[in-house]
């Protein structure tokens, strides 16, 4: 049984987007998933039921739940609204109690749109619960997201949030890959410690996904902790990240930790953002 019960799919229509019903059946093998079909107008002439803007949108919506049904899925929902677009993503989130958001990024150009406030971004702060970014292109062919999954950690609590997802989609799971970075030490001595420490409970980890029938490895790296995953992401071909939204952004003071935003950055695969419920140190 998957952990997710009830996801919302918010769809731009792109071609991108398109790949995200691949995402679903991935995270959700589930078919008894309840599925919430979600389009933004942010223009109201666009929204006008009589106006063909919205005829077109209604109909590619129609699309995607037809997909959707073929694969098995019964409980399916099309809802469209008005407005600032992550603002109201969330907003259906909350009003629709799901348990997982579906998004997809656009690469080209992401950088800059980051930097200027981009909706992906928006929506990573503001999500309350695990919000999926994929960022297939569309000639790209979408992948099983549940092939290699990589979970940093710091060891907290927060930043092992994943594995509750990990643990309910077992069966699934192909390979999970723990990274823990070394950032600052004050020296060869505290290093050391601190790489022999890690060495201890990333093998800890990696016992139990195998208890769990999982195949597992682990990385320690040294260095600044988004660029040593992007790295190890590429080298291990990872088709998932999962981490946690962490930490404090300075611009908008929201959480969203350094790290994570670095990393969905700097990474071409999908990345799956999971808030904490418990911020305590484990």
């Amino acid at each position: 049984m998957s952990t997710f019960t009830k996801v919302l799919l918010a769809t731009d229509l792109s071609p991108q987007a398109d790949k995200l019903t691949e995402c679903l059946f991935s995270l959700c093998p589930d078919t008894e998933t309840e599925v919430v079909l979600a389009h933004v107008f942010d223009d109201d002439d666009d929204a006008d039921p009589d106006g063909s803007s919205f005829k077109r949108t209604q109909s590619r919506l129609e699309g995607y739940k037809n997909d959707i049904e073929q694969a098995g899925y019964e409980e399916i929902s099309i809802v469209t609204r008005t407005g600032d677009i992550s603002e109201t993503v969330q907003g259906l989130a909350e009003e629709y109690d799901v348990d997982l958001v579906l998004v997809a990024s656009h690469r080209k150009g992401f950088l800059k749109r980051a930097l200027m406030g981009s909706t992906t971004f928006d929506l990573a702060r503001l999500a309350a619960v695990p919000l999926l970014i994929n960022k297939a292109e569309p000639h790209e062919e979408q992948e099983n997201l549940l092939r290699t999954i990589m979970v940093p950690t710091d060891f907290s609590r927060k930043s092992l949030e994943a594995l509750n997802i990990i643990r309910s989609l077992r069966e699934f799971v192909g390979k999970v890959v723990f990274v823990h970075v070394i950032e600052h030490s004050r020296n060869k001595h505290d290093y050391k410690e601190k790489y022999g420490s890690a060495m201890l409970f990333l093998q800890e980890l990696v016992d139990e996904m195998k208890m769990f029938g999982i195949e597992a490895d682990y990385h320690v790296a040294h260095g600044v902790a988004s660029k040593k995953i992007a790295a190890i992401c590429e080298h291990e071909d990872v088709s998932l990240i999962m981490m946690a939204k962490t930490g404090a952004d300075m611009t908008h003071g929201e959480e969203l930790g350094s790290t994570s935003e670095n990393v969905v950055l700097n990474v071409d695969c999908a990345v799956m953002l999971v808030p904490a419920e418990d911020s305590d140190d484990i």
